[in-house]
């Protein structure tokens, strides 16, 4: 962290100068994949403890693949993930018999550049508009235009951080992007990447396998 990025005030407390929200953005297929090879289950309320270190969360999304026909267990961990303070976004599987390709990178990739546009800022300031309407009695008519419109955020001082959790390769490019928009990159996996594997707009790299906090006991 540089100098430039904090602020000495009275008594020697030190403070950023920016304000800093995350996103955070975990693909559940290779997160499933990288455990079962080790062996161990993740704690997920630990995961997103231990990756956002306090920082207010923007948006906390985990993209998932669904069996074609209904699983109760399955359905039984979704709900955890979503006690877990963490928003489910799911794809349904083809059928058996029907080889289709299947993947949620659309949607992950879809998601982390409108997050560095503040999409979900302003999704959020706009919810926020529409309660106060309705404690005061002045709902609006379900015809009423919704409009959102990307932009950098209201907040000059706010820096936006990104950590995306088991990534496929088909994610390099959104990364890359996010980066360019100003986003700061983080890619969380199990075991380090490095500038040799084709990753661009990467600003820090977590290898979770040398975490001892983020299991289930």
């Amino acid at each position: 962290m540089g100098r430039d990025e904090l602020e000495v005030l009275k008594g020697g407390v030190v403070k950023r100068k920016q304000k800093r929200r995350i996103g955070l953005f975990i693909d559940a297929t290779g997160l499933d994949r990288a455990t079962r090879r080790l062996e161990r289950k993740v704690d997920l309320s630990r995961l997103v403890s231990g990756l956002t270190s306090g920082i207010k969360l923007e948006v906390a999304r985990y993209y998932c693949l669904i069996p074609y026909e209904d699983d109760a267990r399955q359905f039984a961990f979704l709900d955890a993930v979503e006690r877990a303070g963490i928003e489910v976004v799911t794809k349904r599987l083809p059928p058996k018999g029907v080889k289709r390709q299947v993947s949620m990178d659309v949607h992950l990739a879809t998601d982390l550049v409108g997050y560095s546009y503040g999409f979900f800022e302003q999704q959020q300031k706009l919810a926020e508009l529409e309660q106060q309407a309705a404690n005061a009695e002045n709902i609006p008519t379900p015809d009423a235009p919704r409009v959102l419109t990307p932009k950098k955020s209201a907040e000059p001082d706010m820096k936006r951080l990104a950590v995306i959790v088991c990534p496929s390769r088909e994610m390099s490019y959104a990364i890359f992007m996010a980066n360019q928009l100003g986003v700061e990159t983080s890619l969380a996996d199990f075991g380090l990447y490095g500038a040799s594997d084709g990753w661009k707009g990467v600003d820090k790299w977590i290898d979770l396998s040398t975490s001892e906090t983020i299991w289930r006991d």
